[in-house]
């Protein structure tokens, strides 16, 4: 007979934890200063921090299995040595300074959220603004490139990039299709940001607006949708849709990507996605039917929806004449 026991309820429990040393370490650039082995003395030197504390935290992170433990040395697990360290392939500092800085302060009010259906994250600071953006900018540059590449271009000449943040999917398309031009639009706080970003860009305008309640930039034969529904209720999908039908261009298409979940196998990105999106504005992740519904009823003829980078899919749909 099994033994019940509560480990697994402690664990989760305590999650918090790990997940803010963690966010400690990454921004203290612990993992750098650690490398491929360090005592707590060197590393307590080359991060500025007591060495007791950077006990505690290496500590942590080795029951985490970010770190490893042997002969009074630390040494970065590959996974931390890859993407936390500064040397790897690809760095996620950015996105882990997202979740400390932005995210894990909104889900202090988690059961507010979860009562209500609405967002609790309050007003973000231009210091969180930043955070949020480059956060996304790591957590989707995948899923840009893969666009890219899945669908083409070569028929259009002018993007218009919806809620763009720092140009991660735009890039990637012009890259790929040297006659277009693009404009991004976005609030105008992510807008300055990526202004100063894509100022070596000449093939991109950057225009500040609310997409919800401003004047949308017209004369785009293609109109890519990246990642912002499931920061809206359906109210508001329904309400976006209509405004971009209405700057449509004859024989254009409109290109909806998002983390479509699957109803009967959603995606681990798609189950966590629905909760952080709830936190950070009400919004949540939908079915690509669900989406398919609105585009019908507010001018739209969806197409097809194919599978970019999972859970990230595009739902193409063409203007109804």
């Amino acid at each position: 007979m099994d033994v019940v026991t509560a480990e697994r309820i402690i664990r989760v429990g305590r999650g918090f934890a790990l997940a803010k040393a963690l966010f400690v370490a990454s921004e203290a650039g612990l993992f750098e200063a650690v490398g491929a082995g360090a005592t707590l003395e060197r590393i307590a030197e080359r991060v500025g921090m007591p060495e007791r504390s950077v006990r505690r935290i290496c500590q942590l992170l080795a029951d985490g299995g970010l770190l490893a433990h042997e002969d009074g040395r630390y040494r970065n697990a590959p996974d931390a040595e890859a993407f936390l360290s500064g040397r790897g392939p690809a760095d996620l500092r950015p996105m882990l300074r997202f979740w400390d800085v932005v995210s894990y302060p909104g889900w202090t009010e988690a059961e507010r959220a979860y009562r209500t259906g609405e967002g609790v994250y309050p007003p973000l600071s231009p210091m969180q603004v930043e955070a949020y953006e480059s956060g996304v900018a790591v957590v989707t540059a995948a899923a840009a490139g893969a666009l890219a590449t899945s669908y083409d271009f070569g028929a259009h000449k002018r993007v218009l990039d919806v809620g763009g943040g720092l140009g991660t999917f735009l890039l990637p398309i012009l890259a790929r299709a040297p006659h277009l031009t693009g404009v991004l639009v976005d609030l105008p706080e992510v807008a300055e940001l990526a202004a100063r970003r894509l100022a070596g860009e000449p093939r991109i305008e950057v225009a500040g607006a609310d997409v919800l309640t401003d004047p949308l930039p017209a004369g785009c034969d293609v109109i890519v949708v990246a990642n912002v529904l499931h920061l809206l209720t359906p109210e508001r999908c329904v309400a976006l849709l209509g405004r971009l039908r209405e700057v449509a261009e004859p024989g254009g298409r409109l290109l909806l990507v998002d983390w479509w979940r699957d109803p009967v196998e959603p995606h681990p990105d798609s189950v966590s996605g629905a909760s952080e999106f709830l936190m950070f504005s009400g919004g949540d992740t939908y079915e690509a039917s669900e989406a398919a519904d609105w585009l019908t009823g507010t001018g739209w003829r969806p197409l097809e929806v194919r599978e970019v980078l999972p859970p990230t899919g595009v739902l193409i749909a063409e203007p109804v004449m």
